[in-house]
């Protein structure tokens, strides 16, 4: 705030510490991470087999659909930081005439005002650079005032004072006008924090804290369980050889106990049952109690339940999941067009290409609820019909296609078929 000159922000400082809190739970890989699990789970289920395109015919849909590419190559990353941590935020920055993207975690950005779902003022910590044994930031302040959005960059060294490093020495200050929003995307978790403010996300698992605690109370007592009830075999200490230097008995492995025992039996053999059914009975209450409370159906920690094969049964069965990728979608498709809006205008401002219009579509895999037989048959209907392009159809078969790739394709290969003439002889 110092450096920028800014007088007040709506990020209070229990904010920060709080973001920063999500961002190291998440990147925790010392034990059994349940929020990684459901982030990754939810990731695959809502992005996979999806794509993403920009519609028309002009140069700046030609450019604006290379940068939706390049980000949706990396849309799992953002989808999983995004339930992982809160937030994700997607920064489009001009190198060398073309746009690129950097992908930084919530805990990167603060966010000082917004009017309505737009933000209007935020300060990034775009970039961080190590020379020697000190570390120096970039950040990067926007501020949007009369449909004119400012923006500024300082360098800091690790305590806060202005530095210079040769590297960002070329990045200017700009002010662009003619924009209502910052220029570039926040993708805010769909998770209820459950409180008045909504600036910030919150990690997918958010209030399951003490639940989770008992999952890891739960492993800690099988893992007891099975180590209390090792075998064990103790034998009359006669049956053994002393060591001359230290004295002790030599055990021939370490499920052997030396015993004194004069009346009684030479060997004794210690076996009890472990009590696995009691634990695990509880581990899976546990996990389904967790999967509710997340707000999923089961099948992310426990095995998932099986009702028919129509698409209507499956769809009953998974319906908690099945809404929450609904959410899902929703935020990912508002954060890429924010996305796209600001490469739009960096394209502008920076000229790279005439203007044009454009628009953005979404192709979402339904595979989760419907089979994929039945899905192609409702394509090819549709198709007859009028209602589907043969390149849509394409393009369902071959996700990683454009749409422009997908009617190339089709051309070449109409072009390679034999006319009815041919096929007769004629």
């Amino acid at each position: 705030m110092r450096l920028f000159g800014i007088t007040k922000t709506d990020t209070t400082d229990k904010d920060i510490t709080k973001n920063a809190e999500y961002s190291k739970q998440f990147e925790n890989t010392e034990q059994i991470n349940f929020t990684a699990i459901f982030a990754a789970k939810m990731t695959t289920l809502s992005v996979s087999e999806s794509t993403a395109d920009i519609v028309g015919d002009n140069a700046r849909v030609a450019l604006l659909d290379e940068c939706m590419s390049d980000a949706w190559k990396k849309i799992k990353r953002i989808t999983s930081r995004m339930l992982g941590t809160g937030g994700c935020v997607a920064v489009p920055y001009v190198q060398d005439g073309e746009i690129h993207v950097d992908i930084l975690e919530q805990s990167r950005i603060i966010i000082h005002s917004k009017k309505g779902n737009r933000i209007t003022a935020a300060t990034v910590l775009a970039d961080s650079v190590t020379q020697g044994t000190r570390k120096y930031y970039r950040w990067t302040d926007y501020r949007v005032e009369n449909d004119v959005v400012y923006i500024s960059n300082r360098v800091t060294d690790e305590s806060g004072k202005d530095a210079f490093i040769e590297q960002w020495a070329g990045i200017e200050d700009r002010a662009i006008t003619g924009v209502d929003r910052v220029l570039f995307a926040y993708f805010k978790s769909p998770v209820d924090n459950r409180k008045f403010g909504d600036f910030y996300g919150v990690p997918i698992t958010y209030g399951c804290e003490s639940l989770i605690n008992e999952i890891y109370e739960c492993f800690g007592q099988i893992r007891d369980e099975y180590s209390l009830k090792e075998v064990r075999v103790f034998a009359d200490e006669r049956m053994f050889k002393k060591d001359e230097k230290t004295g002790k008995y030599k055990m021939p492995s370490k499920l052997f106990f030396a015993a004194h025992n004069e009346t009684g039996s030479m060997i004794e053999t210690f076996s009890p049952d472990i009590r696995t059914s009691s634990y695990y009975d509880r581990l899976m209450y546990l996990f389904e109690l967790l999967e509710r409370s997340v707000g999923t159906s089961k099948g992310i920690l426990t095995a998932p339940e099986t009702r028919g094969a129509t698409a209507t049964e499956i769809k009953a069965g998974l319906y908690d999941t099945y809404a929450m990728i609904a959410d899902i979608r929703t935020v990912i498709e508002n954060g890429m067009n924010d996305y796209i809006y600001a490469c739009n205008v960096l394209a502008n401002y920076y000229g790279l290409t005439p203007m044009g219009g454009y628009e953005t579509a979404y192709d979402w895999s339904y595979s989760l609820i419907e089979s994929s037989s039945e899905t192609w048959g409702q394509l090819k209907d549709a198709q007859s019909m009028g209602l589907k392009s043969k390149a849509e159809l394409r393009q369902w078969l071959n996700p990683n296609e454009t749409a422009d790739e997908a009617q190339a394709m089709i051309d070449e290969i109409k072009k390679s078929e034999p006319t009815l003439g041919e096929l007769i002889g004629g």
